[in-house]
């Protein structure tokens, strides 16, 4: 019988273009590796663009990393009281509409229809609950 020979995994030729775009890459790793650069992935809500795109124009900013990078040297230089304040998180008061409140209270009104109070719970009507001075 025939021996069976193994047979060594035959890599792909690369084209000069892949050639090229490999060194290229490897000179942009090597460099951001002597100048101590990594990726670092913000992952945000799109709600956030547009109020960051006026905030950037309103401060001569073009690039969202120079933002984000200002933000974390600021935060990293700050004491710790200063620290807090930066990273408490801030919300854009909101007023309900009387509309809404309407569709909220018939949602409510339904879901009490739906599962009705136990003995005790008190249910209070928006127009109950409203006082006129």
């Amino acid at each position: 019988m025939a021996e069976e020979q193994e047979l060594a995994p035959v890599e792909p030729q690369l084209t000069a273009e892949a050639i090229k775009q490999r060194k290229k890459r490897e000179k942009a790793a090597a460099k951001d590796a002597a100048l101590g650069v990594e990726k670092f992935t913000v992952e945000v809500a799109g709600m956030f663009k547009p109020d960051l795109k006026r905030v950037m124009a309103a401060h001569g900013f073009n690039n969202q990393q120079e933002v984000y990078q200002n933000l974390l040297r600021n935060l990293i230089a700050a004491d710790f009281e200063t620290q807090a304040k930066m990273l408490k998180c801030v919300t854009t008061p909101f007023v309900v509409s009387e509309k809404v409140s309407r569709l909220i209270e018939a949602a409510g009104m339904k879901s009490l229809v739906d599962d009705p109070p136990e003995l005790g719970d008190e249910v209070v009507h928006l127009t109950q609950s409203l006082k006129v001075t």
